[in-house]
């Protein structure tokens, strides 16, 4: 299907189109056009900073395979695991109010003298962990910006230099080497964090012992990771570091991570830099594992430029801080114990066998995924500004299916994605979005159609946090199409990830069959707070960050985007924003 009539299909949805038609089931949209030379000069921009930092790693790599090196990094990362267990274990609030008013606008906590830390010594005992921690306070207030430096000379060299810090306590059904091997193993820390780890590598590895039946005592890895927040107008931040695990005392370990951009020459602008951070993992009655979990970070914000959207929320600590971390660790644990599951939680009475429900878990996991790694601002994504005028910043990123992989359609698939600003509490915009009643109020390839939610899988307790297949139907007895979706929400925000399934493939689905040769393409929403708050226990916000970002797939596109595939896409954006924010005038949850 050409590129214009992809638009004569967006001018029939008012006057109920006679066919399905859905953004991610385009086909043959062609993006191909000799007028597309910027978009063509920026993935060039883009391969020569991904060879640059090929590049950077391998000077890495090479640099800590030296002993000397070696010794220099173990010693770092020791004195790093001492100083994250006094982080962690200190009884002591963290931080507390500003009481100077003078700068309120760039700073809303100060950080104590965090060097006058307990002294934990050389505690041998399995109760490692069970200080008392003033969780309300240190948990949840998060110090923003603070110049460590004593002199006012080193103050004013530093002064762009913002320091992020937070600590938090989570309990999870899961033992605590399983949970070591979640860090520790890099594929499955990708996986676990992929809302968090954009991209991530080991440069080097060393090992006191082999790690038989998961025990990393000792085991130093060098690594090189992009952290992300969802939406595309948001820079990762990206640090070269080690990772040391450590088994403190019986049935409890620490993982630590600790920045090494000032060990070794680097060719790239250093912007972001971990202080010591992880966490003590220590196992706690009826199978549950007790997570103390500290981020601390320095930022250089000359280096990281941050959007004003999201600055309040990059300041408060939810963005990169320990709360979202630990969210993440609970939502995969959950996920996993709904998966072994012999029977789970339905609102419509529709029954899964286990084995359907095993595989359209994981094929809702994949599509999730995949989805973070779409709207990622990270280097692998080539993001390309639409260059029209208009109160969205929508961006365009084209990805060719070059690996042949089974779960994608054999073409290249095309995002387009913006962030904005939506006048609504984060709960109620979640709500709205994910139930399948509202659906034809802000798709408008779906007015006039009837949406039926055929079943779902309630993941934990929450009937929100759910995997949903989604009939669409434009007359009776007619099926259109069926979606999969997965709504969820933590501490740190929420999201809605759906896309279409053939009907087929869904089939066999249910019947238990290997989701990862079901191509799907996400879409979907990220529902961050505007500028959070503490209300007790609970973050609270007055208005959203709305992230969007749409799929659709090409069978003749390499690079380029044509002007007038642009024009479509930017319509396309442009009313579907203009559909949620305008329900929001009318309606109060």
């Amino acid at each position: 299907m050409a590129s214009n009539n992809l638009e004569s299909n967006y001018e029939d949805v008012d006057s109920s189109p006679h066919t399905p038609y859905s953004p991610q089931c385009a086909s043959n949209f062609h993006l191909l056009d000799n007028n597309s030379a910027s978009s063509n000069s920026h993935i060039r921009s883009n391969n020569d900073s991904n060879q640059l930092h090929r590049a950077s790693d391998l000077l890495m790599a090479v640099s800590v395979c030296t002993e000397g090196n070696r010794l220099r990094i173990t010693e770092l990362v020791n004195a790093a695991m001492d100083e994250l267990t006094n982080l962690a274990l200190d009884g002591d609030p963290l931080w507390k109010p500003q009481e100077d008013d003078q700068d309120q606008a760039d700073s809303y906590y100060t950080l104590m003298d965090i060097m006058k830390m307990v002294e934990v010594g050389e505690t041998q005992c399995s109760d490692l962990l069970d200080l008392e921690i003033d969780n309300t306070k240190s948990s949840s207030d998060y110090e923003n910006k603070t110049n460590f430096g004593h002199d006012e000379d080193k103050q004013q060299e530093r002064h762009h230099l913002r320091t992020e810090f937070s600590r938090q306590i989570a309990y999870v059904r899961m033992e605590p080497l399983r949970i070591v091997g979640f860090f520790m193993d890099l594929e499955q820390w990708s996986f676990v964090f992929s809302d968090i780890v954009a991209r991530a590598t080991i440069l080097k590895s060393w090992s006191s012992m082999e790690p038989v039946g998961g025990n990393y005592n000792g085991t130093l890895l060098v690594m090189r990771a992009e952290f992300q927040i969802p939406s595309p107008i948001v820079e990762t931040r990206e640090s070269c570091f080690g990772r040391f695990c450590k088994q403190l005392a019986p049935y409890t370990w620490g993982i630590v991570d600790v920045s090494l951009e000032d060990l070794f020459p680097y060719p790239l602008p250093v912007g972001f830099r971990r202080k010591p951070s992880g966490c003590l993992i220590q196992a706690s009655p009826n199978d549950l594992s007790k997570v103390i979990w500290v981020e601390h970070m320095e930022v250089d914000q000359q280096t990281i430029m941050v959007d004003q959207m999201y600055e309040a929320y990059i300041n408060s600590g939810l963005a990169f801080g320990a709360k979202r971390w630990v969210s993440s660790l609970v939502r995969h644990c959950t996920w996993e114990a709904t998966l072994m599951a012999k029977s789970c939680s339905t609102l419509n009475g529709v029954l899964l066998l286990q084995a359907g429900r095993s595989s359209v878990l994981k094929l809702a996991e994949r599509m999730t995924k995949s989805f973070y790694r779409n709207v990622s601002i990270s280097k692998e994504n080539p993001w390309i500004k639409i260059p029209f005028p208009g109160p969205q910043d929508i961006r365009v990123v084209v990805t060719p299916n070059l690996n042949d992989d089974p779960g994608r359609p054999p073409c290249t698939s095309v995002v387009f994605s913006t962030s904005v600003h939506v006048p609504t509490n984060p709960k109620h915009l979640f709500h709205y979005l994910r139930h399948e009643k509202s659906r034809n109020k802000w798709d408008i390839l779906s007015y006039g159609h009837v949406i039926t939610e055929l079943s779902c899988i309630i993941n934990g307790t929450d009937s929100r946090n759910r995997v949903s297949i989604i009939q669409v139907n434009s007359a009776p007895r007619r099926i259109e199409i069926f979606y999969l979706q997965e709504s969820f929400f933590d501490e740190s925000g929420s999201y809605v990830v759906f896309a279409p399934v053939d009907i087929y493939a869904m089939a066999v689905v249910l019947r238990g069959g290997n989701p990862d040769y079901v191509a799907i393409l996400p879409s979907g929403f990220a529902i961050l707070p505007d500028s959070p708050r503490m209300n007790g226990e609970e973050d609270v916000a007055d208005g959203s960050i709305l992230t969007v970002a749409l799929n659709i797939i090409d069978h003749s596109v390499t690079q380029r985007v044509p002007f007038q595939s642009m024009v479509s896409m930017h319509r396309i954006m442009t009313e579907t924003v203009a559909s949620i924010k305008g329900a929001f005038n009318i309606q109060q949850f």
